[in-house]
This record gives C-alpha cells, sequence and structure tokens, in this order.
C-alpha cells in the first residue's frame, strides 16, 4: 500500500509464504528478534522464491523485520485491516461495486523502534502482549504514560477511544480524559 515502496509487496508475499512453512516446522510463528528464528526464516524465504520461480532477489532486511514483527499484533492495523475487508465483502454482497481479487499488503514498518533486541519484547500474559512483540516494552510504556484529552464520543471519538483502550493508552501513569456535551436518551 505505499508506494514508496515499490518492491516490498513482492518480497512480503515471500514472507507469506515462507511464514506458512515456517509453522508447519515449528508449530509457532518466529521469535521476536531471536537471531536463529530469523536466519531460518529468511532461508524459508530464499527457498519459497525458488520452488514458486518467483526470480526475485529476496531483500534479508525485510524478510527479517517481518520474521521479527510476525508475532505481533498492532490495534491501528487490525482495524484497518477489519475496515478494508468489511468494505469489500460489501462490495462482494451487494453487487453494486466489483470487489478487489488480488493480494493487499500493508506496511508500516517504520513505527517499530530501531535496535530492538528479543530481551525488549518479552511478553507478560497482559493484553498489551502483542503490542510489546512488535514495538517492545519500552515503547508500551510509553504508551501507557500517555496523557490525551477526547472531546466527543459519537462516531469517530467511540472508534478512537476504543482504539486507545485496546493500545493502552493512559493505562499506566497517563490518562485518558473524556468529554462529550451529548445527552444520551
Amino acid at each position: 500500500t505505499d508506494f514508496a515502496k515499490f518492491e516490498a509487496p513482492y518480497q512480503h508475499h515471500v514472507c507469506c509464504l515462507a511464514l506458512g512453512e515456517f509453522d508447519k516446522s515449528h508449530n509457532r510463528f518466529p521469535k521476536p528478534y531471536n537471531t536463529a528464528d530469523s536466519e531460518a526464516f529468511v532461508k524459508l524465504c530464499k527457498k519459497a522464491n525458488e520452488d514458486h520461480a518467483l526470480g526475485l532477489e529476496i531483500n534479508e532486511d525485510i524478510c527479517t523485520q517481518f520474521a521479527n514483527a510476525c508475532s505481533g499484533q498492532l490495534v491501528g492495523v487490525q482495524a484497518f485491516i477489519g475496515g478494508a475487508t468489511a468494505q469489500e465483502v460489501m462490495k462482494a454482497c451487494s453487487g453494486k461495486f466489483m470487489p478487489v481479487k488480488q493480494w493487499l499488503y500493508f506496511d508500516c514498518t517504520e513505527i517499530i523502534p530501531k535496535g530492538l533486541k528479543e530481551s525488549d519484547c518479552e511478553v507478560s500474559n497482559t493484553r498489551y502482549d502483542g503490542q510489546i512483540l512488535c514495538l517492545g516494552q519500552e515503547m508500551n510504556e510509553k504508551i501507557a504514560a500517555q496523557r490525551w484529552f477526547v472531546v466527543g464520543a459519537g462516531a469517530i471519538g467511540c472508534e478512537l477511544l476504543k482504539n486507545f483502550a485496546m493500545m493502552g493508552v493512559g493505562h499506566g501513569k497517563g490518562m485518558l480524559t473524556v468529554t462529550d456535551m451529548d445527552i444520551i436518551e
């Protein structure tokens, strides 16, 4: 979805093929920032490229980033993918517009902090573990320390508040204040 990264969708397609193979052989996704898992994943990417005769020059950095982040979950990305999927389902059901009949790879690797290590992404059995796997514990703590004042809890405000709650905005030392002048009947 980012035209500045023209080669990325092809690389992500290879990564998805390799992820299926990694899951089959290990019964799990690669551990974030685990060197052995990342190296095994890059080898599987190269093998998938050969097996499917795609003829790509595999970008090991993209494959490694993919391996490091594929175990996690980001609320904003999930919201986007859910909305896009719902739109495509409505197109298919209504027959008014033609649904997209191809792959969609959404790339937002810019948000992942540089220099993360495996120890930075250790989970602690909280509801924020998926986010910690992608962004690390330090970034999760920064999100928890945010202070926001939201004016209006209508359609957009409700979606924003839901995403904030799922991300844990203000759940630590931060605060989330909401004001809405509407009266609910």
